[in-house]
């Protein structure tokens, strides 16, 4: 079985599995009946989240994921993401009260549900202060369409000032975030979006004094790691995100060597060094066949250690 992580604010709690199901490309009609048959297997592994966003597929995304959970809502969490900006314009920010609560009502409708368990605010626009969107957002929750809010993108010196001013004036803080994690190194310039927030030391130190948890999108790393060793060609985009540093494919066969030694695949490997640090990690993913599924899920069946994630870092 999967293990949890406990998200939590004044008035709700949910027991969050560590390894949550991302859009997987059931936006594109060609591939929606793997997706959902993804869906059955990781719900047959005790799996209970979905991630999606308003963002994805125009709201195919949201919809498609909808027309999945009837009749599994009480059984699953989901989590949406509003308030992108404007990709047409970049970087024009998204985050006033009519971009907030019009996305949200938008992906309820696409959704077919009352709620989201979680909203994570998409992208962060520095700009735009707190005091004006932390009072939105806990409308959201006061009116019943939003359980518990998150950040995505956003570094963890913005949270903190976003959950000082919360606490201070009695409203619904951040109870989780989501950055751009995994094994390996890269910034966000080397992605191409600099609306990105990539996890560094800083970030880590602030998430494991706080206790905060953490979603890691990209948590396997695009398949950079297990396509690295295993000589099979990557994405483009995999290898513009980790292919340019070196200690990348260092950290590649590091983790061939630990999957070697304990029998389970190098995703499973990369995979879990986000779900068993020090910080409350859980790892959003997808999948491409039902062999990387297979693979990728292994993760839920072990726990590194403190030395064998020191030997991924440092060799």
């Amino acid at each position: 079985m999967i293990k949890t992580v406990t998200i939590s604010n004044q008035w709700h709690a949910i027991e969050m599995s560590q390894i949550v199901i991302g859009e997987n490309g059931v936006s594109d009609p060609a591939r929606q009946s793997f997706a959902y048959r993804c869906f059955d297997r990781y719900l047959d592994r005790g799996g209970n989240c979905f991630d999606t966003a308003r963002l994805y597929g125009g709201g195919r995304s949201e919809a498609a994921l909808g027309a999945y959970l009837k009749g599994k809502r009480d059984k699953v969490y989901i989590v949406t993401k509003c308030g992108h900006h404007d990709m047409a314009k970049p970087p024009n920010a998204r985050l006033t009260e009519r971009d907030i609560l019009g996305d949200v009502d938008a992906s309820l409708r696409a959704l077919g549900c009352e709620y989201t368990d979680v909203l994570l605010l998409h992208r962060d626009d520095i700009y735009t202060p707190v005091e004006a969107i932390m009072p939105v957002l806990h409308t959201l929750v006061a009116t019943g369409k939003v359980r518990l809010l998150g950040a995505s993108n956003w570094t963890a010196g913005r949270i903190a000032s976003a959950n000082a001013f919360a606490e201070a004036n009695g409203l619904t803080p951040f109870s989780v975030s989501q950055v751009l994690w995994n094994l390996g190194l890269t910034t966000a310039a080397q992605t191409g979006d600099l609306t990105h927030c990539v996890m560094d030391t800083a970030e880590y130190l602030w998430y494991k004094a706080q206790e905060f948890p953490v979603m890691a999108w990209t948590a396997t790393g695009k398949g950079f790691f297990a396509k690295t060793v295993s000589g099979q060609p990557m994405s483009a985009h995999a290898e513009q995100y980790y292919g340019w540093l070196p200690e990348n494919k260092k950290r590649a066969f590091r983790a061939q060597a630990i999957a070697e030694a304990m029998n389970v695949p190098v995703s499973a490997v990369v995979l879990n060094y986000v779900l068993s640090g020090d910080v409350p990690g859980i790892g959003v993913t997808a999948f491409s066949s039902d062999a990387q599924f297979d693979e990728t899920m292994r993760a839920a069946d072990f726990t590194l250690n403190a030395e064998q994630r020191r030997f991924l870092e440092e060799g």
